[in-house]
C-alpha cells in the first residue's frame, strides 16, 4: 500500500467514527510520521489544526445532521466555496478537521500520473 492509498485509507476510518479516541490519535500520529508526543487531534481542534500541511488553512462551512464538514485548502483560498479543498465529513470539528486534513497530506503525496 502506498502512502497515498494509507492516508486515504486512515481518512475513511475517521469518517466513520461516532468520536475521538486515544486510539484514533495514536494511529494519525503514526501515519502522518509525526514526532513528539500524541496529541488529542480527534478531540481537541488546536491539536487538530496542527495536522494541516504547511500553507494550508481550515474552515468548517457547514454542518447538517449533527455533522460537520471540515475543508482544507491552501491558504487564501477557502473564501467562496466551490473550489479545490480536501473536505471529509465528521461527527466533530476535530474529526471532520483530521480527516480532510490527513486527505490534504494524501493528494500532497499522490504519486505523478
Amino acid at each position: 500500500m502506498t502512502r497515498y492509498d494509507r492516508l486515504l485509507s486512515t481518512a475513511d476510518r475517521l469518517r466513520r467514527l461516532p468520536a475521538g479516541s486515544v486510539t484514533a490519535d495514536a494511529f494519525i500520529h503514526e501515519v502522518l510520521g509525526l514526532a513528539g508526543p500524541v496529541l488529542p487531534y480527534t478531540h481537541d481542534e488546536a491539536a487538530a489544526r496542527l495536522l494541516l500541511p504547511p500553507g494550508f488553512e481550515a474552515d468548517w462551512p457547514t454542518s447538517i445532521a449533527g455533522e460537520v464538514y471540515g475543508a482544507v485548502s491552501r491558504k487564501g483560498l477557502l473564501d467562496g466555496l466551490p473550489h479545490p479543498h480536501h473536505g471529509q465529513w465528521g461527527a466533530t470539528r476535530a474529526l471532520a478537521l483530521c480527516g480532510a486534513a490527513t486527505r490534504a497530506h494524501a493528494h500532497l503525496a499522490k504519486p505523478p500520473a
